[in-house]
């Protein structure tokens, strides 16, 4: 199965909204950008054309924002009080 360039072109730009509507804090997409700057590099997948890397790591950006907004908005509390029962209430 083949694409095209602009399918790819598509997809990318997909990816590219989706990231832009995901931080809601401006701390935000630096966090992840950071987050994903260390797994990146350490996963060391760089052959691929720039757009298609531009779009596997906007995807990871997008999962570590929501995840951001997710504990923010108490959606894990629960979750995060099992994982870390120091914090829990008395």
């Amino acid at each position: 199965m083949s694409f095209s360039e602009y399918d790819v072109d598509q997809w990318a730009e997909a990816i590219a909204n989706l990231h832009a509507s995901t931080g809601h804090d401006p701390g935000d997409e630096r966090r992840a950008y950071d987050a994903v700057a260390n797994l990146w590099s350490g996963y060391g997948y760089q052959d691929a054309p720039t757009e298609v890397i531009r779009m596997l790591v906007n995807a990871i950006e997008i999962g570590y924002m929501a995840a951001l907004n997710d504990v923010r908005d108490g959606d894990l509390d629960d979750e995060i009080r099992m994982w870390r029962s120091e914090l829990a209430e008395q």
